[in-house]
């Protein structure tokens, strides 16, 4: 169960190793995604979800992000909120799925692990135990240990080395992090749509995933503590590049000291006017390099830039000539270029891509730039120290070959966790902090202890200090 293309891949990539290990595999999409997944030469057993076209997960992605690139970060939040929302509301209203789902009598369920409950949800009232698949972990909902001294909060930007001021904002927002609804709603989802059964809060059906894969890997991220129950498998999606098509062939290979790769992901289709001509007045001023940029309609060759509707991202990545990526962001662009080993240059616009950007920089793989007001002179001298003079190549081709050296490529390793959990469950690793009422999780009740036992006894000394002078007096 999941709604948006790069979402779709590495629950694709894991279902082909799952196969081989005899299990068979149904995807629950829309009509759109399915239609697009065809089209892409992929071959899968789906189910269609006709309330998922009605909310289009990718369209509000889309348009969360166009509205973030146009400056208004607080209102692309709230559209995200409301569209989000009525998908899931959507989702679970949708019956006619729900009969048909049931009549399939599935084992297990593999679900994203969206911000919004929905497919955790359907999988509750369908029985189903359910493992989750996303590429990042809540430490709030999911108990995964946490300190705001070091480990930065959710798409922050910060990285693990923060000043004390940043160190105060971290914690605040770890803080308001906690108080948050675990999907678009405050409303229990289960009491709504799943009345048969007992009651359950929002964030307890999260914590009822056997299992969760992570999308993620410690080379992409700053040391933290793992609970047993995740399973980091970052660049699910990540795969070897095939031949590009002769025209993008014979212009990659017509560059002089290499190509450099420009993509924003597929959501967003074409950058804003403004921006893109920023980016294309200071890519004719590195003559020495080709330029393949994703975005717009139309096919468009000016001198040493070549635009195009859509690249094949990963095969360019994967090609010999390339120097250098220009990308969002993205989790799975990044992983792309780390599969790779091409050193980038971020913009990042919202979501994770910040905190993404803030990794890349920290363990010298690239540079961040701000999307909204970078110079074309400051990018021109970026691009010339990355792709020219390699600054950042030896650490992200070691960080690459750290990728590469594991025994598991990361679908397997996925793979072999859900297999391994559908076999034989998963109590010998789900942590008891998960079934802790939530005041014992964070030690309320221990601290309230604390300051009872500190408030009596400054008490009781009062009392006894007065009862000592009233007897000196008295003597």
């Amino acid at each position: 169960m999941a709604q948006s293309k790069s979402h779709m891949l590495p629950m694709i990539a894991i279902s082909k190793e799952l196969e081989k290990l005899n299990h068979s595999v149904t995807f629950a999409v829309a009509s759109r995604m399915n239609t697009d997944l065809i089209n892409d030469g992929f071959n899968i057993s789906t189910i269609i979800a006709k309330s998922l076209d009605q909310f289009y997960f990718e369209d509000i992605i889309r348009e969360m992000v166009e509205t973030m690139m146009s400056g208004a970060k607080i209102t692309a939040l709230a559209d995200w909120l409301k569209g989000t929302n009525a998908l899931c509301h959507g989702y679970l209203n949708d019956t006619a799925h729900v009969q048909e789902l049931a009549a399939q009598h599935f084992n297990y369920a593999i679900v994203d692990y969206a911000p919004t409950l929905c497919f955790s949800v359907m999988a509750y009232k369908l029985n189903l135990p359910f493992i989750s698949l996303g590429a990042f972990i809540d430490p709030s909902v999911n108990r995964v240990p946490f300190n705001p001294s070091f480990m930065p909060t959710l798409f922050s930007s910060f990285n693990d080395k923060m000043t004390f001021l940043e160190r105060i904002i971290n914690t605040v927002r770890y803080l308001i992090l906690l108080l948050r609804p675990s999907v678009p709603s405050f409303e229990n989802l289960s009491e709504r749509y799943v009345p048969e059964k007992q009651s359950v809060s929002n964030e307890k059906i999260k914590q009822m995933s056997l299992m969760y894969i992570a999308d993620n890997d410690m080379l992409l991220e700053f040391p933290h503590p793992v609970p047993s129950n995740v399973i980091m498998c970052g660049g699910l999606a990540a795969t070897s590049a095939i031949q590009l098509p002769k025209k993008l062939n014979d212009f990659v290979g017509n560059s002089s000291d290499g190509i450099v790769v420009v993509s924003f992901g597929s959501i967003i289709k074409t950058l804003p006017t403004k921006t893109l001509s920023k980016m294309l007045e200071a890519f004719n001023m590195v003559t020495n390099l080709n330029f393949v940029v994703a975005t717009g309609k139309e096919v468009k060759h000016m001198k040493n830039i070549l635009m195009l509707p859509w690249i094949p991202q990963n095969d360019l990545l994967g090609h010999s000539k390339t120097k250098l990526f220009i990308t969002h962001g993205g989790k799975s662009s990044v992983f792309e270029a780390l599969h790779h080993g091409i050193p980038m240059i971020v913009f990042p616009i919202g979501v994770d891509q910040p905190a993404n950007a803030a990794v890349i920089t920290s363990k010298h793989y690239g540079l961040t730039m701000d999307f909204y007001h970078f110079t074309i002179q400051n990018l021109v001298e970026n691009i010339r120290n990355i792709a020219v003079k390699g600054q950042f190549k030896s650490n992200i081709t070691r960080a690459s070959a750290i990728f590469h050296s594991r025994p598991q490529t990361p679908p397997e390793r996925a793979a072999y966790w859900i297999n391994l959990v559908t076999k034989y469950g998963n109590e010998h690793f789900r942590h008891s902090s998960l079934d802790m009422h939530w005041y014992s999780f964070y030690l309320i009740d221990i601290i309230i202890t604390f300051i009872t036992i500190g408030f009596s006894s400054v008490i009781c000394l009062q009392w006894m200090c007065c009862r000592v002078k009233r007897k000196h007096k008295q003597e």
